[in-house]
């Protein structure tokens, strides 16, 4: 069966496989392709979609590498005998893994250290960005593999835009440079822009980073919690070195 699945263009086709699944309704109706169970997901049928995805990319289901996002900045190390527990962030430098992220509406960073031949999957939704999930995931790539961020080539997913991705001050105050007022209790946050300056901060070059403009809240090729709250299902960011 097919998948619809968005590529990105700034790795190399040569050295990296990357892509993120689309909602695919159309294949898998009433509600799409999802990689995370809910009300209207169940394990099974999840599981199913796993292997569905491993069959389209060619590969076994068990190199299919997912984790149990919790919203935090734990970063683990992926090899064929260790195992991944609750976390927000893989890094791995051996070939033929797939490092997953879940996502809706958060952003999947993708990393791919072009002088180390290593990669890392990062989880950032706003809790994720507010801890600063990317230079933890960057400093992790740094002591494994001594990755300098010069030389990381970086893509950000498609995810809630800064024009539709509504927050209230509790949330505002912590990204003074990525929010804007619109009310007396709302603002809007454009997550992408404050990952952007993080990776910035870190020593990432930002013409080595690419930046999908698809807002999932709008385009509904895409799931977003948002807009379909537990309807919705999890779409799959991945990225695997050849």
């Amino acid at each position: 069966m097919e998948i619809d699945i968005l590529t990105p263009n700034i790795f190399p086709k040569d050295k990296i496989i990357a892509g993120i699944t689309k909602r695919n309704v159309e294949s898998f109706p009433p509600f799409g392709l999802s990689f995370s169970s809910n009300d209207i997901f169940t394990e099974e049928q999840v599981e199913k979609h796993k292997i569905i995805l491993a069959k389209h990319l060619g590969i076994a289901r068990s190199k299919l590498i997912f984790q149990h996002q919790v919203h935090g900045i734990t970063i683990q190390y992926v090899s064929k005998n260790i195992g991944y527990n609750d976390s927000d962030g893989l890094i791995t430098n051996e070939r033929g893994l797939f490092l997953c992220i879940k996502i809706a509406d958060c952003v999947a960073v993708l990393c791919y250290d072009k002088e180390k031949n290593a990669i890392g999957a990062f989880h950032s939704g706003w809790r994720g960005t507010m801890q600063n999930i990317i230079q933890k995931g960057i400093l992790a790539m740094k002591k494994s593999f001594g990755t300098n961020p010069n030389n990381l080539l970086v893509y950000l997913s498609p995810s809630a835009s800064g024009k539709n991705y509504e927050i209230g001050y509790d949330v505002a105050q912590y990204f003074p440079k990525s929010t804007i007022k619109i009310s007396e209790t709302k603002y809007l946050f454009d997550n992408k822009k404050e990952i952007i300056l993080q990776l910035m901060e870190c020593g990432v070059d930002e013409n080595n980073i690419e930046v999908s403009h698809i807002c999932t809240i709008e385009n509904e090729r895409y799931h977003s919690y948002r807009r379909d709250l537990n309807k919705s299902g999890r779409m799959a960011a991945f990225i695997s070195i050849k």
